[in-house]
């Protein structure tokens, strides 16, 4: 009997899939709820465990929202992933995928917008080109971070993700190159005309983060990351399939959902609290008003290796599935 026949077995099928699904879902739902109760000032799935004699009728019904959000997505994962076609399996598969890679080449254009126009702003103000033209609350509205986050960043952003559902390519290639671009002219800025200001390098490492956390998801669904196991080479596809279920199920997503979950723990924690309070760096006024851009980065980058690392899981079921049927 082969070696691998284990994974036939029905429960331990619908263990793989249910796993998949709960963590794609319940990412979903996590996330939610998070602008919920951090940005929209919704009571929580904790305000539940407090006595109700603390809490208003309204924060009950809203809390007791949250919870069932979690009950009615967990029954619905459990109920998908135990009745599921084996010829369904890829689809869900090739859905996580895609979705993840939207929101990579989503965050890409929004990123990539967002630094060509928050450095020629950063540009106008720490030249004080702007003091010729606007004063008192027109001049505050560009140096202010809460109006140039809401009013300039927010509405790129949405244009950066209509245009990710447009585009169909992460265009990776030409991004990386507008960083040597950008670093060249650094140097040449610096070391030719001796001018150098605190935006140059924010640019910089706006797009160098991006590219790094943004594309990490891409470069799992093109089986990119570097290996260093001597063993995996040398496995059977059957055998690299469930070394990829493995590894995803006990390192890539439990990694991914700690990043999430602690990142997200509240309005103090290392994602929420810098973009709740339009973060920006050290500079002030001559740099960019980007760094909390930074903390959400760690957050976009969980959300879709997770998707990604369940679409693995997935086609490597669907793998073994087809080689042992």
């Amino acid at each position: 009997m082969a070696p691998w026949f284990f994974i036939m077995n029905t429960q331990i099928k619908s263990f793989i899939t249910i796993f998949s699904f709960l963590t794609v879902y319940l990412t979903i739902i996590f996330v939610f709820n998070n602008i919920l109760t951090v940005y929209l000032g919704w009571p929580g799935i904790e305000a539940l465990l407090k006595p109700f004699k603390s809490l208003s009728t309204t924060q009950i019904i809203l809390s007791s929202l949250q919870w069932l959000s979690y009950i009615l997505i967990v029954a619905y994962c459990f109920y998908s992933g135990y009745k599921i076609n084996n010829s369904k399996i890829l689809d869900y598969s090739n859905t996580f995928s895609n979705f993840s890679s939207y929101v990579a080449r989503s965050a890409f254009w929004t990123i990539f917008l967002i630094g060509v126009v928050d450095v020629i702003i950063s540009l106008l103000v720490s030249e004080k080109i702007l003091d010729y033209f606007l004063s008192g609350a027109a001049l505050n509205f560009f140096t202010k971070p809460s109006s140039r986050v809401l009013y300039i960043h927010l509405p790129l952003a949405c244009i950066g993700f209509i245009i990710g559902y447009i585009k169909k390519t992460p265009g990776f290639i030409w991004f990386a190159t507008l960083v040597v671009f950008a670093e060249t002219a650094i140097v040449i800025t610096r070391y030719v005309f001796y001018y150098e200001q605190a935006f140059m390098g924010d640019l910089v490492r706006l797009w160098y983060a991006a590219i790094f956390l943004f594309s990490s998801g891409y470069t799992l669904l093109k089986d990119g990351h570097v290996r260093v196991d001597i063993l995996y080479v040398k496995f059977s596809e059957k055998g690299k399939a469930i070394a990829n279920i493995a590894g995803s199920i006990l390192f890539g997503i439990p990694l991914c959902a700690l990043t999430l979950f602690f990142g997200l723990q509240g309005r103090t924690s290392i994602i929420n609290a810098p973009v709740l309070s339009f973060e920006i760096t050290q500079q002030g006024v001559s740099g960019m008003y980007i760094k909390y851009l930074l903390a959400a980065f760690l957050a976009i980058f969980a959300i879709t290796m997770i998707f990604q690392f369940a679409s693995l899981i997935l086609t490597s079921l669907n793998q073994i599935l087809k080689r042992t049927s």
